[in-house]
């Protein structure tokens, strides 16, 4: 503290995609979870706490206007926007159980899309809107599976390794980068739709939110290097690596790659 003011202890930063030019856009005491760019490239929701850190609330940040709205307060995490920017996808734990709805921004109105006691957590949408991968252990261990964004029954569809979790699309919809789990540690890989064949990408290490460059080309995560968090970008075909990010101090995590339209 400073007298009466508490010292920011996160941020919510906003980069080129070569890690230049960086710049807060948020900061405050309590975490900072889950960024999520929005289509237009003009907003960012994220999950936020009090300054007790507790009462999860999605915001959504408006990077022209600087202000932030208050969408949903209760237990709820990962956000993700539909293709068309009308929809979040959250994990809400309602009656002790984590499942995924659809919130929808103009009216308010929640839908629940999935009902089962696993734990249904991590929903990202197809680019044309039709269908969300999440990450569910109805099976008993984390697995990615598909369901329609109508609702109905879910499909799994990895089956490789022994863990595979927080997926989202490539931008022509054919793959799918996870973090996997092939033996004691955890992996970027890509997963073919169509084949349900799933390529290794990087050696085993601490590695988290992988996500799609907007023309594919590139996938970032973020993994950690002499003891720190930093953030990595590695080609679709995983011949060429690089470190885009790091903090001088403090730990770097949960990139978003946002749109071209920014």
């Amino acid at each position: 503290r400073k007298g009466s003011e508490i010292t920011p202890q996160f941020q919510l930063i906003v980069a080129d995609s070569d890690g230049h030019n960086d710049q807060s856009v948020l900061q405050t005491s309590s975490p900072i979870l889950s960024p999520a760019w929005a289509p237009d490239g003009k907003r960012l929701a994220y999950v936020g706490f009090g300054d007790d850190n507790t009462g999860a609330t999605i915001w959504i940040q408006n990077l022209e206007t600087v202000k932030r709205q208050k969408l949903l307060e209760e237990r709820v995490s990962s956000p993700a926007w539909s293709p068309d920017g009308r929809r979040l996808a959250v994990t809400l734990y309602r009656d002790g159980n984590a499942d995924i709805y659809v919130f929808e921004i103009s009216s308010r109105r929640l839908r629940r899309l999935t009902k089962h006691p696993g734990i249904d957590t991590e929903a990202s949408w197809s680019p044309n809107g039709r269908h969300l991968v999440f990450t569910s252990n109805r099976s008993g261990r984390p697995q990615i599976y598909r369901i329609s964004a109508a609702g109905g029954p879910a499909e799994r569809l990895t089956s490789n390794g022994r863990e595979n979790l927080d997926a989202s699309y490539s931008p022509d919809g054919k793959q799918l980068v996870m973090v996997t789990k092939q033996g004691k540690d955890y992996q970027i890989g890509v997963f073919y739709v169509d084949s349900r064949e799933l390529e290794i990408l990087t050696d085993p290490s601490a590695v988290e939110s992988p996500t799609f460059s907007p023309n594919g080309a590139m996938i970032m995560y973020a993994t950690r290097k002499g003891g720190n968090g930093v953030l990595v970008a590695v080609s679709s075909d995983g011949r060429r690596t690089k470190k885009i990010f790091s903090a001088q101090q403090g730990e770097v995590r949960e990139p978003a790659w946002s749109s071209w339209k920014q």
